[in-house]
């Protein structure tokens, strides 16, 4: 089968398209044809290893998977002898940070993985960009619990992760403002976003609201800077390690405080969610923004 794989670690041009042994699955894992994938911040970060952090999980001095690709959606082709959720011809779609391998043109999920059904109403495409960004916000958002009637700060809204964390925030019933270039200012509205700051005119942080929650979705900000806009039990969490990987110590050090906190949340990967994702779809409740995809058609 053909497949994008990389066997260094570096900059897109370390990625190339080779032939390589079709997967054959075990007892509990599907084999999935995949019609598309994403190219996400997961892909990217794994590939370049700029965060030499990732490399105790992906390999020290060269990458241990070396297909990418962590989302997808597709068709099953053959199932283990020990699957009972998934039949052939199953439209799926789905997640996984640990396998990935969406990037070839056949990979194996786990029945019990990051694996769903895909909804009838919707394309490949779509479906292979509504998890990873999704994921991510929805973990943070549990990490932070959020609760109804929450005001909720979202930086980067059009993200992949931002984009998401707005419509899972405003399903769950909070008041979401969304900061993001003004040329986004109605596709973040259209999204659910109650206010729009446009930081390329205004500076955020001089909001006089108080937030319960600030996601900083693109990494961009950093605590001491969002402090002031918290209420006193407030929390804040960043997609990113911060300079000097600072949020990781932040987190150790206002874990002990009864006021004001950072968080820093590790994500699991929960098949339920997948699903859940799909059911929102179905609701008209949240749909992925998308870039870009590969289709192997």
């Amino acid at each position: 089968m053909k497949a994008q794989i990389y066997t260094e670690y570096g900059p897109p041009e370390v990625v190339h398209l080779v032939e390589v042994e079709k997967p054959i699955p075990g007892k509990s894992e599907v084999l999935i044809q995949v019609n598309t994938s994403t190219v996400n911040r997961s892909d990217s970060g794994y590939r370049s290893a700029v965060y030499f952090i990732s490399r105790f999980f992906t390999g020290l001095f060269r990458p241990k998977i070396q297909i990418l690709g962590c989302e997808f959606a597709g068709i099953v082709t053959a199932t283990g002898e020990g699957v009972s959720k998934f039949t052939i011809g199953d439209r799926v779609f789905g997640f996984t940070d640990s396998r990935f391998g969406g990037h070839g043109e056949y990979m194996l999920m786990g029945e019990n993985e990051g694996i769903a059904q895909m909804p009838k109403s919707i394309s490949f495409e779509t479906a292979a960009a509504m998890s990873e960004g999704a994921h991510y916000a929805l973990e943070d958002i549990r990490a932070a619990k959020v609760k109804q009637g929450d005001n909720v700060l979202v930086i980067g809204g059009t993200g992949a992760i931002g984009s998401a964390a707005v419509q899972l925030l405003k399903v769950l019933g909070t008041k979401v403002t969304a900061v993001c270039p003004g040329e986004y200012f109605d596709t973040v509205k259209a999204l659910g976003a109650d206010e729009v700051i446009d930081y390329q005119k205004e500076d955020f942080t001089r909001t006089p609201e108080k937030f319960d929650f600030i996601f900083d979705a693109v990494g961009k900000s950093r605590f001491k800077f969002c402090k002031p806009l918290l209420k006193e039990k407030g929390i804040y969490i960043s997609t990113e390690l911060g300079p000097r990987a600072e949020n990781i110590w932040l987190a150790l050090s206002t874990s002990i405080s009864k006021g004001k906190k950072l968080l820093f949340p590790i994500p699991e990967t929960r098949q339920a969610d997948i699903a859940y994702f799909a059911k929102l779809f179905e609701q008209g409740k949240y749909a992925p923004l998308i870039d870009r995809t590969y289709d192997f058609e």
